[in-house]
Parts: structure tokens; sequence; C-alpha cells
């Protein structure tokens, strides 16, 4: 019982206050005029003159199954089917007290219409575009190659003065270890009880100043000279490098296909603008001019995102 209570509920709230924005699925099939062909086996209801179809009926649960994310069997379809009538009812009662003849409301109404429409061709179109799992491989192979990058193992030691990071390397030059130094003089917490161990990173997860140094050095190397960002005054160890791991191909498969799909979809787009004639008499918004950034807002070295540990180089 306290099920259909709930049931009752999901109804009421997921269908009548998503009632001005129907999904595409919604659209499709709600009512249609009861002069229309209708196979008696596929009436639900009657409201008046027209008729609630059970495609209307299916399409509404699998709506509220999908805004949901969950399963909506315990609904019973004869719940559905009376909410469907009080849509249709109140929808006959704004059409009786000429609510259309509102051009703000009417605009609204044909908005809605266009955007479900467009839904339905849209959904139509992808759902006839198919990505074999070689094409998929193919885009997958062109991405690796065009994004691959390598990615770093360092310790860093951070300090307050250019003086104190020159002692720092005079020290390391004579022998002392860079981990014992980042233990005792590094001012940053989150790597100073580690030796300064940065763990694996990319150049895009550092500052420009601290990446480029990285990436300047060769495994195993220092540098010779303190390096400057807005933290402070770093002296940076580069243990070693690696090609980035890319995500299996399997993992992303599906991803990657709704991904080109989405891009024939584009293609289809610009297709269709360019066989029509388009007028747009509004006039562009100037773009606003802001001041640039003095530095981008990444984190301190030590904050960077910890990669898997290397499986060759």
């Amino acid at each position: 019982m306290k099920n259909m209570y709930t049931a009752v509920s999901v109804i009421s709230t997921a269908v009548l206050l998503s009632a001005c924005n129907p999904s595409a699925e919604q659209a499709k099939t709600t009512a249609t005029s009861a002069s229309a062909q209708v196979s008696p086996d596929n009436i639900a209801a009657k409201v008046n003159n027209v008729i609630i179809t059970r495609d209307a009926v299916a399409a509404m649960k699998a709506d509220i199954a999908q805004r949901r994310h969950g399963n909506v069997n315990e609904i019973p379809d004869d719940k559905i089917a009376e909410e469907l009538v009080s849509r249709e009812l109140l929808k006959q009662e704004a059409e009786k007290n000429g609510l259309l003849k509102d051009p703000k409301l009417a605009a609204e109404v044909d908005n809605a219409t266009r955007i479900a429409l467009s839904q339905i061709d849209a959904q139509n179109f992808v759902k006839n575009v198919v990505i074999s799992d070689d094409e998929a491989k193919q885009e997958y192979t062109q991405r690796i190659q065009a994004t691959q990058t390598r990615e770093y193992k360092a310790r860093h030691i951070l300090v307050a003065s250019e003086a104190d990071a020159k002692s720092i390397i005079e020290k390391l030059e004579k022998g002392a270890k860079f981990d014992e130094l980042a233990k005792k003089l590094s001012k940053d917490p989150g790597s100073k009880t580690n030796g300064g161990d940065l763990g694996w990173f990319g150049p895009q997860q550092m500052v420009p100043a601290f990446s480029e140094a990285v990436v300047a050095l060769a495994d195993g190397a220092t540098t010779k000279q303190p390096v400057q960002t807005q933290f402070g005054w770093h002296v940076i160890q580069r243990e070693a490098s690696r090609e980035q791991e890319p995500a299996p191909f399997d993992q992303v498969k599906d991803q990657l296909k709704n991904m080109m799909q989405a891009q024939k979809l584009q293609q289809h787009l610009a297709e269709l603008r360019k066989a029509a004639t388009v007028e747009i008499r509004l006039a562009p918004k100037a773009q606003e001019v802001t001041p640039a950034a003095i530095s981008e807002p990444a984190a301190p070295p030590a904050d960077a995102k910890q990669a898997a540990p290397a499986t060759g180089k």
C-alpha cells in the first residue's frame, strides 16, 4: 500500500510539474481526435471527443523513468492514464477560455512545440546513424595521437626567498639529499612530509613557470637556478617521465560513439541551414572586454593530481 501512495505521488509531481515543458517522447503521442483512425485496442481513455492512446501512456511512463533514473513499473498504467486525462482537461479548458489568443502564451506554446519536434527529429536522425566499432576505434586512435603528452614525477622544495633557494641548491651540489632537505626546509605542507614528492602529474596541472622548469630538466636532474611562481621560490628535482596512459578503448567506446553521432547531427544541421533561407535580424551583442588574468588560478604544485604508477618507462 505504501508503494501505491508513492506511485501516485511520483506521477502527480513528475508529470503535472513538467506539463509546461513536455519531453520529445511525450510530444510524440499524447492525445488525438476521436475521428482519427485509432485501433480500439490502442485506446486507453477518452476525454470528450479526444482519445488518449496506450502509446501515450507508454511514452509518459518511459519519460518518467528516464527523468527519475529508476524503475517506474510500480506505477499502474491506469494512474498514468488518469494524469493524461487531467492534462487533456486542462488543455481543453485553456482552448475554451481562448488562452491562445494571448500572443505571449501563443508564442510559448509555439516554442514548446518547436522544441519538442526538433528533439524528435534529432533523436530520429541519431537513431539512424550507426557508428561501428571500427569507426570508433579509428577516432580513438586519432585522438590519442593528437593529444598524447608526457607526464612527470618530481620533487620540490618551496621557500620564501631566492637566497634561500640558492642556498639549498648549493647544499645539493655538495651532496645533501633532496628528500631530507625538503622535510627540513620546505614551506609546502602538502609535500614536505613526503620529502617534496609530488607524484605523477601532467604539465597542465601546474602553473606555467613550474611546468616549464620540469619539462626542461632531464630525468634525475635538479634545477640549477631557483624557479619563481606565485607561491614562492622552488628547487625542483625531476625523477622520471613517461607517456600518459590513455583510457582503454572499451572504457570510452560508447562515449566516443555518442560524440560521433552528435558530430553527424551538427553536420546535418549545417546542411539544413545551408539549404534554407535564414535571416537573423537581431544584432550580435558586443563582446565585453575583461582584463587578462595576471596568472592562471592553478593550485600549488603539491595539489597536483597523482597519476597511476608507471607501467613502462
